[in-house]
């Protein structure tokens, strides 16, 4: 994928673009989604999920047919309620998109699953194509994906952004060729 070609999931309208520290950051604006996989969370606000457990989980259910998939190729994981730390207990899903809400037909998952919605929202998210993306974000030739959730915020904040609230939303998306991470956001009150 070119490093300049906007890439758009269903559901998404990219909205801007901000260039800095020599990388793009996009704002697209995401419909609510339906999310189907594992999801599990911490049993204190400070904890971790069981994530080996829940990873273990969803690549055991690979068999079991996600119905109408909207991005097939796609999978990734969700991160509930760790940015900016609050009361509630932190969450992973390890998931795959099948729906935005107008599309009421996928509520028909194998019980095996769980389902979450995410909130229509603005994301800002970066490409994570190249080991100048965590050389220029952090300082290191590669990093996790979620460790760009740090300097991804900072960029929201530094462009009049804030994390959405009551429930903080960051997800990683991969196919096999590449990886984008989102953070929702909403624009900072005037």
């Amino acid at each position: 994928m070119d490093r300049e070609q906007i890439f758009l999931f269903p559901g998404e309208t990219l909205v801007d673009t901000i260039h800095d520290k020599g990388i793009r950051f996009d704002i697209v604006e995401r419909e609510e989604a339906i999310w189907c996989g594992t999801l599990g969370h911490a049993t204190n606000p400070t904890g971790e999920p069981d994530i080996p457990g829940l990873l273990a989980a969803y690549q055991a259910l690979v068999p079991v047919e996600k119905r109408e998939l909207l991005a097939p190729s796609w999978s990734g994981c969700i991160s509930l309620d760790y940015w900016p730390g609050g009361s509630a207990p932190r969450g992973i899903m390890f998931m795959q998109q099948v729906a935005t809400a107008q599309q009421v037909a996928t509520a028909q998952q194998d019980e095996r699953y769980n389902l979450y919605r995410t909130p229509a929202s603005l994301y800002i998210r970066v490409h994570y194509d190249s080991a100048e993306v965590p050389q220029k974000l952090l300082g290191k030739e590669q990093c996790e994906v979620f460790e760009l959730y740090g300097p991804i915020h900072e960029q929201a904040e530094k462009h009049g952004y804030e994390p959405i609230s009551p429930v903080s939303v960051e997800f990683e998306y991969y196919s096999t060729l590449y990886c984008f991470a989102y953070c929702a956001v909403k624009r900072k009150a005037e």
